[in-house]
């Protein structure tokens, strides 16, 4: 059975997945899409976009919270 992380951990994981999506939407990545999408698509790929990266970065700070 695997134990739950600490929040430091999540907090290290998240930083790790914030880069990688960082990454991934780069200007070579998902946001160069945009030239051949519908622009209902890139609305949603962009609220995507947002709501992820909110999400890690609360994770991500949860190591600097006492």
């Amino acid at each position: 059975m695997s134990q739950t992380p600490t929040m430091l951990e999540l907090a290290a994981e998240a930083r790790t997945v914030q880069a990688k999506l960082e990454q991934l939407w780069a200007d070579e990545g998902v946001e160069q899409l945009t030239i051949f999408l519908d622009p209902e698509i890139v609305v949603v790929l962009e609220e995507i976009k947002q709501v992820s990266m909110d999400f890690v970065e609360q994770i991500a700070a949860l190591s600097s919270v006492d």
